[in-house]
């Protein structure tokens, strides 16, 4: 008689398994520490810069990350890797104007 050895997760949509990997708590702590990640950088690298040459732009302030735009961020370079892109530029993969991975 064969058994299944550990816990069975019954896995119906690509989501379900991908939440065997990455759980909610997991994807909240790397949201936190992104964005405090990408403070501190930018508070350090490129606001003084700014700062000395009086230069405001938007492009140069960071946009804090939210878990949806993580979890797009995930599935894309998962996606890319299955399509063998994975060498294209992160722009490149990110922008919504390419080609559609569908």
């Amino acid at each position: 008689m064969k058994k299944t050895s550990g816990p069975t997760i019954k896995i119906q949509t690509i989501l379900d398994a991908f939440k065997l990997f990455f759980t909610n708590e997991m994807l909240e702590l790397i949201v936190l520490h992104a964005n405090l990640y990408a403070k501190r950088y930018y508070d350090k690298k490129i606001r003084p810069r700014q700062d000395s040459n009086n230069i405001r732009s938007d492009s140069h302030f960071w946009k804090p990350v939210n878990r949806i735009e993580l979890e797009s961020f995930i599935g894309l370079l998962i996606q890319s890797g299955v399509h063998r892109s994975n060498h294209e530029l992160l722009n490149d993969l990110w922008d919504i104007r390419q080609k559609n991975y569908s």
